[in-house]
C-alpha cells in the first residue's frame, strides 16, 4: 500500500465545500479535485468530533468507495505514526481546520476511533447501503432473512433458467408464455431481440404487474382502437359505399388526359384498387397512396402538366391522402396493438416468474434492494421506526457522483435526510447534521443504467426548498479549476461545449451553467491533434481499387477499420521511438506505453484490431478492459484440451488442439496426418498409429492418463506450468493480452471446485451455461498501452489520450441507441416497457416519446465526448473511420465534426502529414525552454531482458517447522506406576489448583478463598469438602511469605515466551512470570501437582530440568542484562524448588538432537 502524499492545501471554493457545518451542493468539473474535497470533508467532520458511525458516504462504484476509504484510513494512520507536530499542524492547516494543541491530540486519536466505531466509516455504494439496511430489517421489508444478492453471471444464469421454465411444456399452462406471443415477438424482433426484450422486462415488474389481466383493453384504449373487429371496420371503410370512388374517378380522368408514363402508372394503380374486393383493397392502400404522395409520404409537387389539365388536382391529392391515412392509421395501430399485447403479456409473465423464482431461492437483485429499501423507509409506522433507528446513527450524508444517482436512489437519500432541517433531530449547533452532494451534469453518461441527470437537479431543488428558513440553507458551489489538463486541452473542450450549445442542441443544462475551465497547469504546454479520418468512400470514377467483385462493400468497411488500426499502431510506434520520442513536459521525460490511453465507444471490432496491430508492432498492450471469457483464443485452446480428453474421437476438437500453441502444429502437418484415412478411422486412431508423430502421441497419452484422476483446475495448471510450458507457448503466440484470460479461466475452475464436486464435463457445462466476463482493474498501471471504453475510463486519466472512433454518427444504428421505450398507457399507471417502433411507423402515437428519447440520447452523446476529452492531461488526439457512404465527410453530429468546429475557433490550419495525409494541431508551448525540457543525452527507455533465473526449476520449499511440547521433544525416563483412582484424582486436583492460581492472585488476599469457593462451584465441583480443601490449599500457597512475589499483582499469569536460541525456536507459556526492573531480575515459576515432591534440585526429573532450561535460555535472549531465576512449585508440599542459572545451562546443552524432532520448541 502506497503512503499518502503530502496533503495539498484546499483552495477557495474547495475549502468552503469541505466546511463540516455547511450543507453543500457542489458542481465539480472534470479533474478539479472532487475526491480530494470529499475526503477533506470527511476528515474535517471527524476533526469536528462527529462520530465515525454517524457519517454515511455514498459512492457510485465499489472501486470509488474503496479508493476513498483507503485515502482516509491512510491519512489518519499517517497522522498517528508518521508526522511530528509541525508536519501534522501543516496538514491540518491545509484542510482549513484548527491546528491548536487540542486539535493535534484529537487528530492522533481519530484512526483508533474509526477502527473502534461500530461498522467503522460507512463509505459504500447505495446498493451496499441498501443491503445492510435490508439485512437488519428483512421481515419488515418483505424479504426472507438471510437472502442472497445475485449479480453478473449468476443473475444471467438464473434469468435464463427462469425463461426456460416458462417455455417448458411441463410447466402448468397458466404460467407458460403463450406460443403465439413468442412467435409474434420473434417475427418482429428476431430471436435475439425477443430474448433481450423479455430479459429486460424483469427490471420493470412493478409497471407490468400494475397492468393486471386487462392488458388488451388498456393497450386498445391507449391506441384509440374500437372494441369491434378491426378487420371488419377496415373492409367497411374500403367498400363501395364508404370510400370516395368519385374522387378516384376524377383523378383517373385527369391522369388519362395528362397521358404521360407517370399518368399511366397512376391509372393502373387506381384501376387495380377499384377492381379489387374490399378485403383486397385494405392491403392495396399503401400502393394507392403513391398516386398523391411520394414514397416518403409527402404530396407530389412537380406535376405542372397534370395541374394544367385539372386545376383542382392538388386538392384531390390532399383529400385522397387524408382518406388513406385515416384507414392506414387504424390498420397500423391495430397491428401494433397485437404486437404490444403479445410483448406486454410475455413480459408480465416473465417478470412474475422472475420474482417468484428469486423468492423461492431467497435471492434479490440490485433493483429489489432499491425498491425494497424505498418501501421499507416509507411504510407508515414501520418506516418511521426504521428511520428513527437509522436517525440515531446517521448525521452526515455525503453523495459522490450525484449526477449518476437515479430518482429511486434519491428517494432513499431523501428518506434518510427527512428530518435534517426540522424538529429536535436537527440536533445541537456543534453537531449539526449536514448533506453534501457533489457531481457534474456534464459527466452524466449512464443513461443506459436508468440514470437521468435531471434527477440531480430535482433533488437539489427539493433539498433547497426544505432547507429554507432552517438557518442552514443549501449552498451552491462549483469547481472549474482543473488539476489534470493543460490549457490547450481545456480551450478546445470549452470550444466544443460552446459549439454543442450553439449547433447541436446542448447537453441538457442551461448554457449559463457552463462556466469556462481554468487550468492549474498554466505553466505547462500541450496539444490537441486532429488526424484525418480513414475513409472507405470511393468516387464513382475512381479506379484505384476493384469494385467489380460481389460483396466488396462489407470488406471495404472492414479494411478501413483495419487501416485505421494499423496507422494508430504506427503513430504510437513513432511516439515511442527513442531517437525522436514524443516528449511529455509535465513528466519531464519521453512518452512510455503506460502513458497512452485509447478510448472507444464500444468493445467492437475496431478495439480488437487496435490490440492486434499494436501487438504486431511489438508495442506492449494490455488488451481490452473487459471481454467475455469464451472469446480469447487462449481460452478456446485450453477448452479444446478439456473437450479432447472427454471425447478423444472428436476429429474437429483434436484438430483444433493440434494446431493450437499447446501442440504447435501447422496446417500442412495436420493435413498429412488426416489425409487418406480409412473409412471410420478417426484422427485419434491415426495419431496413435503414426510413428512420425510419436512425440506428440506421448504428450496426448500423458494428458489422457491423468485426466481421470485430477480436477479441471489441476489439469489446466499442468498444461500451463508443466513440462510442456503451455503458458509460455500461448503468450509467445498470442501476446501478453492472453495472460488475464488464462488466469480468469483458472479462477473459474477453482470457483467450480468451491461450489460442487468438480469434473471435466461439469466444468464445461458450467462454463457454457453463461458468459464469464473479465474486468481488468484500470487503476493497475503496467507499462502497457491501455484500451477501454469511455464509460470504463470514467475517473481515470492519462498524459496521452486517443479518441479512436470519433466519427460515429449517433443518429444511425451504430450510434448510442436504446431499443426500449417506456410507454404511459394512461395517466394513473406507471410507464411500461415496449420495443421502440420503427421510424416508418408514422401512424403510432409515439412521436413525442421517441423524440424526447432521441434528444436525451444525443445529449448524453455529447456529455460522453466531454468525459472522453477530459481524460487527457497533455495530449488529446482525435481520429476515426468513415464508411463507404460518408462521401469523405464526418457526420455533422459526430465528435470529430464538433472537434473540427472547435479547432477552427482557435484559427488553426490543416497541414500535411506523412502517415495521415492531413492533420490539425493546436499546440501551446510551456514556459520552459526546449533546452530545459529535454536533456541532451536522454537515455532511451530500457527494456530489461527476462532474467536467466526465471527459467530455473523452483527449488523445493523447506518443510515448515511444527511446534511440539518439551515432553514430546525430550524423553522422560522417570519410572511411575500405572495410574489408579488416586492418580486420576490427583491430576484433577492439580488442574483445579492451576486454575485457582491463575484467577485468584489478582484479588486481595482476604477475598481469595470466597472467590475460589464460588468459582469451584461454577466449575462443577459438587463436593463441599473438596471445594473447601482446594480453596484452602491454594490460599495457603499464595499467602505463604516465601511466595508473595510470585502471586503479587505485579506478576503475570500464563505469560507467553518466544525466542530463537541458536538453531532452536522456543515458544511456550510459563505459569507465573515476575519482572523486577529495579534489581534487573526475572523470576519464572512453573506449577507441578505431582504427588512426589523432590527433596532437592538434583532429584527433579530430567524432563522438568530440560524444560526449565529452555525457559531460561529463551528469557536470556529477551532480557539480556537480567538475572534469570527459575523455580518449580510443587503444590502438594507446597514446596518451591529453585535452580541456579548455570545449573540449567548444563542441561540445555545436553539436549540430544536425537531427542528433538523439531527446531521449533513449544514449552
Amino acid at each position: 500500500m502506497a503512503h499518502p502524499q503530502r496533503l495539498m492545501p484546499l483552495e477557495a471554493e474547495q475549502l468552503q465545500a469541505s466546511d463540516p457545518k455547511g450543507n453543500i451542493w457542489l458542481s465539480a468539473s472534470a479533474g478539479t479535485g472532487k475526491t480530494h474535497v470529499l475526503t477533506a470533508r470527511v476528515l474535517r467532520l471527524l476533526l469536528n468530533r462527529a462520530a465515525p458511525e454517524s457519517i454515511l458516504c455514498l459512492t457510485f462504484t465499489k472501486a470509488g468507495a474503496a479508493e476513498m476509504s483507503e485515502r482516509i484510513n491512510q491519512r489518519l494512520a499517517r497522522w498517528v505514526i508518521q508526522l511530528n507536530d509541525d508536519e501534522l499542524r501543516e496538514e491540518l492547516q491545509a484542510l482549513g481546520a484548527h491546528y491548536d494543541r487540542e486539535t493535534l491530540a484529537l487528530a492522533r486519536t481519530l484512526f483508533a476511533r474509526v477502527l473502534d466505531a461500530p461498522g467503522g466509516l460507512r463509505i459504500q455504494t447505495i446498493h451496499s447501503f441498501c443491503q445492510s439496511l435490508l439485512t437488519a430489517f428483512p421481515v419488515e421489508a418483505g424479504l426472507i432473512p438471510g437472502f442472497h444478492l445475485i449479480e453478473g453471471r449468476e443473475e444471467a444464469v438464473q434469468a435464463k433458467k427462469t425463461l426456460t421454465g416458462l417455455l417448458d411444456n411441463s410447466t402448468p399452462a397458466s404460467r407458460r408464455i403463450k406460443e403465439e406471443d413468442i412467435i409474434l415477438l420473434a417475427e418482429k424482433l428476431g430471436e435475439p431481440g425477443a430474448e433481450d426484450y423479455i430479459y429486460q422486462c424483469r427490471f420493470h415488474h412493478l409497471a407490468l404487474n400494475s397492468l393486471g389481466e386487462a392488458i388488451e383493453s388498456k393497450v386498445k384504449h391507449a391506441l384509440d382502437l374500437p372494441s369491434a373487429n378491426i378487420q371488419d371496420i377496415l373492409e367497411e371503410a374500403c367498400d363501395d359505399d364508404h370510400f370516395d370512388f368519385e374522387l378516384l374517378r376524377h383523378m383517373a380522368e385527369a391522369n388519362e388526359k395528362w397521358g404521360t408514363k407517370t399518368a399511366d402508372d397512376n391509372l393502373a394503380i387506381i384501376q387495380s384498387f377499384v377492381a379489387a374486393s374490399p378485403h383486397e383493397r385494405v392491403s392495396l392502400l399503401q400502393n394507392l397512396k403513391l398516386v398523391p404522395c411520394t414514397k416518403a409520404g409527402k404530396i407530389r409537387e412537380k406535376q405542372a402538366g397534370l395541374f394544367k389539365v385539372a386545376p383542382s388536382y392538388k386538392e384531390w391529392m390532399t383529400s385522397l391522402k387524408d382518406s388513406i391515412d385515416g384507414i392506414l392509421s387504424l390498420k397500423e395501430r391495430s397491428h401494433f396493438a397485437q404486437f404490444a399485447i403479445a410483448a406486454l403479456r410475455t413480459g408480465q409473465a416473465y417478470s412474475q416468474a422472475w420474482q417468484e423464482s428469486k423468492k423461492e431461492a431467497g435471492l434479490v437483485d440490485f433493483n429489489d434492494m432499491i425498491e425494497s429499501s424505498i418501501t421499507l423507509l416509507l411504510i407508515p409506522g414501520i418506516g418511521d421506526w426504521v428511520r428513527y433507528k437509522l436517525d440515531r446513527r446517521t448525521d452526515h450524508i455525503l453523495v459522490d457522483e450525484a449526477q449518476d444517482t437515479n430518482r429511486f436512489q434519491w428517494a432513499i437519500i431523501k428518506a434518510l435526510a427527512e428530518d435534517f432541517f426540522s424538529g429536535d433531530s436537527a440536533k445541537s449547533v456543534e453537531s449539526s447534521r449536514s448533506i453534501f452532494a457533489v457531481g457534474d451534469f456534464k459527466q452524466a453518461i449512464y443513461g443506459f443504467q436508468g440514470t437521468d441527470p435531471q434527477a440531480f437537479i430535482q433533488a437539489h431543488d427539493e433539498f433547497s426548498d426544505k432547507s429554507q428558513g432552517s438557518g442552514r440553507e443549501i449552498l451552491d458551489l462549483s469547481l472549474n479549476r482543473s488539476f489534470r489538463s493543460t490549457p490547450p486541452i481545456l480551450t478546445v473542450v470549452d470550444n466544443m461545449l460552446a459549439d454543442i450549445e450553439t449547433h447541436c442542441g446542448g447537453i441538457g443544462i442551461d448554457r449559463e451553467a457552463l462556466q469556462p475551465h481554468q487550468s492549474a497547469k498554466a505553466h505547462l504546454g500541450g496539444a490537441v491533434v486532429l488526424l484525418q479520418p480513414i475513409s472507405d468512400y470511393q468516387e464513382e470514377d475512381d479506379n484505384s481499387s476493384s469494385t467489380d467483385n460481389n460483396g466488396e462493400g462489407e470488406d471495404q468497411l472492414e479494411n478501413g477499420e483495419l487501416e485505421l488500426a494499423i496507422r494508430l499502431a504506427r503513430q504510437i510506434e513513432a511516439w515511442l521511438d527513442p531517437k525522436k520520442p514524443l516528449y511529455l513536459e509535465a513528466l519531464g521525460r519521453p512518452v512510455q506505453p503506460r502513458d497512452i490511453l485509447i478510448l472507444v465507444r464500444n468493445r467492437g471490432r475496431l478495439a480488437s484490431l487496435i490490440v492486434g496491430c499494436l501487438h504486431a508492432q511489438k508495442i506492449p498492450v494490455a488488451g481490452l478492459d473487459r471481454l467475455t471469457l469464451t472469446t480469447p483464443l487462449a481460452v478456446c485452446d485450453l477448452l479444446s484440451a478439456i473437450r479432447f480428453v472427454l471425447q478423444p474421437d472428436d476429429d474437429l476438437t483434436l484438430a483444433c488442439l493440434l494446431v493450437s500453441p499447446l501442440i504447435g502444429w501447422d496446417q500442412d502437418r495436420l493435413y498429412k496426418l488426416a489425409a487418406h484415412r480409412a473409412p471410420k478411422e478417426t484422427l485419434f486412431d491415426r495419431l496413435r498409429k503414426s510413428e512420425a508423430e510419436k512425440e506428440t502421441w506421448d504428450v496426448i497419452r500423458d494428458w489422457l492418463s491423468k485426466a481421470d484422476f485430477i480436477t479441471p483446475y489441476r489439469f489446466l495448471e499442468m498444461l500451463l506450468s508443466g513440462k510442456e510450458q503451455g503458458r509460455q507457448k500461448l503468450l509467445e503466440r498470442l501476446g501478453e493480452e492472453a495472460r488475464d484470460p488464462i488466469n480468469e479461466l483458472l479462477n473459474a475452475a477453482l470457483l467450480l471446485e468451491s461450489e460442487t464436486t468438480p469434473s471435466f464435463q461439469r466444468f464445461l457445462d458450467w462454463f457454457d451455461s453463461g458468459d464469464v466476463e473479465i474486468k481488468r482493474d484500470p487503476s493497475v498501471r503496467q507499462n502497457t498501452v491501455r484500451i477501454m471504453t469511455v464509460h470504463g475510463a470514467k475517473g481515470l486519466q492519462a498524459p496521452v489520450v486517443i479518441l479512436a472512433d470519433a466519427t460515429r454518427d449517433p443518429t444511425q444504428s451504430n450510434g448510442f441507441k436504446k431499443e426500449i421505450i417506456e410507454w404511459p398507457l394512461d395517466e394513473n399507471s406507471p410507464s411500461v416497457p415496449i420495443p421502440m417502433p420503427n421510424d416508418t411507423d408514422n401512424y403510432l402515437p409515439f412521436a413525442d416519446i421517441i423524440t424526447k428519447k432521441k434528444t436525451k440520447d444525443l445529449q448524453e452523446h455529447w456529455r460522453l465526448l466531454y468525459v472522453a476529452a477530459t481524460r487527457a492531461e497533455e495530449y488529446l488526439v482525435i481520429t476515426g473511420h468513415l464508411g463507404s457512404k460518408s462521401k469523405n465527410k464526418p457526420p455533422e453530429k459526430s465528435w470529430y465534426a464538433c472537434a473540427v468546429r472547435a479547432m477552427s475557433m482557435t484559427g488553426i490550419a490543416w497541414q500535411e502529414d506523412s502517415t495521415w495525409q492531413q492533420k490539425a494541431v493546436y499546440h501551446v508551448s510551456g514556459q520552459k525552454t526546449l533546452d530545459q525540457k529535454r536533456p541532451d543525452n536522454q537515455p532511451p527507455a530500457s527494456s530489461e531482458a527476462m532474467p536467466a533465473w526465471i527459467k530455473n526449476k523452483i527449488p523445493e520449499e523447506p518443510k515448515p517447522v511444527y511446534p511440539l511440547r518439551p515432553s514430546d521433544l525430550v524423553r522422560d525416563n522417570t519410572s511411575n506406576p500405572p495410574p489408579d483412582g488416586a492418580s486420576l484424582n490427583a491430576a484433577k486436583r492439580g488442574t483445579l489448583l492451576h486454575a485457582l492460581f491463575e484467577r485468584l492472585p489478582m484479588l486481595p488476599p482476604e477475598q481469595r478463598e470466597v472467590a475460589g469457593l464460588r468459582w469451584l462451584k461454577t466449575a462443577g465441583i459438587t463436593d463441599p469438602l473438596l471445594r473447601n480443601n482446594l480453596a484452602k490449599d491454594a490460599c495457603a500457597v499464595m499467602n505463604n511469605p516465601d511466595f508473595v512475589n510470585i502471586f503479587s499483582e505485579k506478576s503475570l499469569a500464563e505469560a507467553p515466551i518466544a525466542a530463537q536460541v541458536g538453531d532452536h525456536v522456543i515458544s511456550g507459556t510459563v505459569d507465573r512470570l515476575w519482572i523486577d526492573k529495579e534489581q534487573k531480575r526475572v523470576h519464572i515459576v512453573d506449577f507441578k501437582t505431582g504427588r512426589r515432591v523432590p527433596a532437592s534440585e538434583k532429584q527433579v526429573s530430567d524432563a522438568y530440568l530440560r524444560q526449565m532450561a529452555a525457559y531460561v535460555v529463551a528469557l536470556e535472549k529477551i532480557f539480556p542484562d537480567y538475572i534469570i531465576e527459575a523455580s518449580l512449585l510443587y503444590t502438594s508440599g507446597p514446596k518451591l524448588v529453585s535452580f541456579e542459572q548455570s545449573f540449567l545451562h548444563e542441561y540445555f546443552s545436553k539436549i540430544d538432537e536425537a531427542d528433538i524432532q523439531s527446531d521449533y520448541l513449544t514449552l
